[in-house]
């Protein structure tokens, strides 16, 4: 039997992959009028310290993953839309709990595959890097830890 999650964590994982997914969708197209790369994969290259070698082999693995990821985002983004129309056109209860499975399932999948390449990509890695890359967040940010309680 499926359970039935909260919608605020529906929400919450759907916002955040969706986030990730914009971000790493503009990482892997260079900016216009950006002769330096410091945009998408320069500045991840910059930010790493990674070699021109070593970039080249991640854009390789992004490369060999590229169709599965578009039609994998593809299929989360026509799901989302179909749940949205579900829901806010009245639909089946049985319906929206089955669309809001395969949302969830799809977002499973995306987790699954960022997972993958992130193991394709660890050996052309240095352990340095790898402990680099741990710390950014899904935007190539560094995280500094949990923020201090406002007062």
């Amino acid at each position: 039997m499926i359970r039935m999650r909260s919608p605020k964590l529906v929400a919450i994982t759907l916002a955040s992959m969706l986030a990730f997914t914009a971000a790493y969708a503009a990482a892997d197209e260079p900016k216009a009028g950006d002769p330096a790369g410091r945009h998408g994969h320069g500045r991840f290259q910059e930010r790493l310290g990674l070699t021109d070698d070593q970039m080249k082999a991640i854009r390789e693995v992004h490369a060999r993953r590229a169709d599965e990821r578009k039609q994998l985002w593809q299929s989360l983004r026509q799901a989302q839309a179909d749940l949205r129309q579900l829901a806010l056109n009245g639909g089946d209860p049985a319906a929206i709990k089955a669309k809001t499975a395969e949302v969830a399932g799809l977002l499973s999948q995306g987790v699954e595959l960022r997972a993958a390449i992130l193991q394709e990509m660890s050996p052309i890695l240095t352990v340095e890097q790898r402990e680099q890359l741990s710390k950014m967040g899904p935007r190539g940010h560094w995280r500094h830890g949990p923020r201090p309680a406002q007062s």
